[in-house]
């Protein structure tokens, strides 16, 4: 592990850092020099946050609550490149920033960490293999995109790959437009099922075909089961309520050219009920009347019937008379709301400033935690929702930090 500076104050007692060796032990499941005393029961959680510059790297902390109020990064480990973090089965992944490889790292309870596993997909023409393009699943079963309608499925237990799948089917281009495979923010598992949308959009990402498709794929089989055609453009976030109900809605590109352009789709959200593989047409919906009448980004469902999106807001301070789209997607004009889908009505969260509307959001054992990095991406505030339309900030750490995952 690399060594720099000081980086950020001493965490409390309850965060542990994964300071032991990171070399790996190739593709087996063998750990050696394991403590026969040390365990892996209890709650691990981990962050990834990356420096920017000219030689990217990237921290990886674990620890053992939620109600941690600092991070010090010298202590994380650190991996060159935009190295990205994920779990299954009670095992911590990072995927490699600079190659197409996952390791997999048992994190005991005492905050050590050793490798466990390491797999490549070199063999697929993939430079890196970033966990924003793969799914898990389950503790057995992930896959990995390849392309943008290709899947790679492998076994996060066994750490062995079973090959490419295709989706037959998904149109890799629609009027000029060439299709794209939603982030792993997008893809939800639920009942032996895993849900997927796809949109199209020209190599600017401002112009938006008025329709996406979600790909339901079956665990059993790893075949594509249904393209279920969904009237909103740009379809890049999901998340679940309590019942199982699926909400998919738009990532912030998509909002960029309806501000500037009437003739650009609007931006809208869509729903696949519990237990059905189906688009409720009866729920489809824009949520722009919620907040304000604008164009709103990822809708997080948080609990309780409410939910939280971004509305982009055009007397921010600083906006330009005249946006361009870049202005709309790039710029912190953006304000996050809080509403409810039962009674349609919504406000600003209180305690938040100005934020992008491509915001990182967690939900974890019932709370809610916000990633929200400066403009330049030097440094990032943690900050956790509450039931009451409020938001408290936890801490801060160095550099754009997007990865919040429960390990176990």
């Amino acid at each position: 592990m690399r060594k720099r500076s000081r980086l950020a104050t001493a965490s409390t007692t309850s965060l542990m850092f994964l300071a032991a060796s990171l070399t790996a032990c190739g593709s087996s499941d063998s750990e050696p020099n394991v403590n026969p005393d040390e365990t892996e029961s209890g709650p691990m959680y981990s962050l990834a946050t990356s420096i920017l510059g000219e030689s990217p790297v990237t921290y990886v902390s674990v620890f053992d609550s939620l109600d941690v109020t600092s991070l010090d990064l010298e202590q994380a480990s650190e991996h060159s490149g935009f190295a990205t973090i994920g779990a299954a089965g009670g095992k911590l992944f990072v995927g490699a920033g600079e190659a197409p490889e996952l390791t997999r790292y048992s994190v005991f309870d005492s905050g050590r960490f050793q490798a466990a596993g390491k797999i490549s997909f070199a063999s697929y023409g993939l430079a890196t293999a970033p966990l924003y393009l793969n799914h898990f699943a389950d503790g057995t079963s992930a896959y990995m995109q390849l392309e943008e309608s290709r899947r790679i499925v492998w076994n996060p237990e066994a750490m062995t790959i079973s090959g490419p799948v295709e989706s037959p089917g998904l149109a890799t281009e629609r009027d000029g437009l060439v299709v794209r495979a939603s982030y792993d923010r997008a893809v939800v598992a639920r009942g032996g099922y895993s849900f997927q949308p796809f949109y199209w959009t020209d190599g600017n990402y401002y112009r938006f075909a008025p329709s996406s498709q979600i790909a339901v794929y079956s665990h059993e089989n790893d075949s594509l089961v249904a393209l279920l055609d969904a009237p909103c453009p740009g379809l890049d976030v999901a998340t679940q309520d309590e019942d199982g109900n699926i909400y998919f809605s738009n990532w912030v590109f998509s909002a960029g050219a309806p501000v500037v352009d009437a003739t650009a789709p609007d931006t809208c959200a869509v729903r696949i009920k519990a237990g059905e593989l189906a688009i409720d047409e009866e729920w489809t919906r824009s949520l722009a009347s919620m907040v304000g009448g604008r164009q709103t980004a990822a809708f997080r469902y948080i609990g309780d019937g409410v939910g939280v999106v971004a509305a982009f807001h055009d007397d921010s301070p600083g906006l330009s008379a005249e946006p361009t789209a870049a202005d709309v997607t790039n710029g912190t004009h953006w304000k996050l709301w809080q509403v409810n889908l039962e009674t349609g009505e919504g406000a600003p969260i209180e305690g938040l400033d100005w934020i992008a509307g491509g915001y990182y959001a967690f939900s974890i054992e019932g709370r809610t935690f916000l990633l929200l990095p400066t403009q330049d991406y030097a440094s990032t505030a943690v900050w956790e929702l509450n039931g009451n339309g409020s938001a408290v900030k936890r801490f801060e750490t160095l550099g754009w930090a997007y990865q919040l995952v429960k390990v176990r």
